[in-house]
């Protein structure tokens, strides 16, 4: 799975949101799979902040934009 940081505004399973803050991270007992809960904000949408799992079986892509950009210059200069 993609390493998450706070901040990063991704695609997550084709819907773009910001990730506020992970809530938990846990893997399945007797797996290497890692699942995540992450409270995530919806972007280009007037929707409520809200929590979702991320898997390694979601399909994640980021998204390019400027504010992005800017936050991941800082994160690896």
């Amino acid at each position: 799975m993609v390493d998450l940081n706070v901040g990063m505004q991704v695609f997550h399973n084709g819907v773009p949101v910001e990730l506020l803050y992970c809530v938990e991270a846990m893997r399945v007992h007797g797996s290497t799979q890692r699942y995540e809960r992450w409270k995530i904000r919806p972007l280009f949408v007037a929707e409520e902040d809200r929590e979702a799992v991320f898997s390694p079986h979601d399909k994640i892509s980021f998204l390019h934009t400027s504010r992005s950009a800017a936050r991941l210059s800082k994160l690896h200069p």
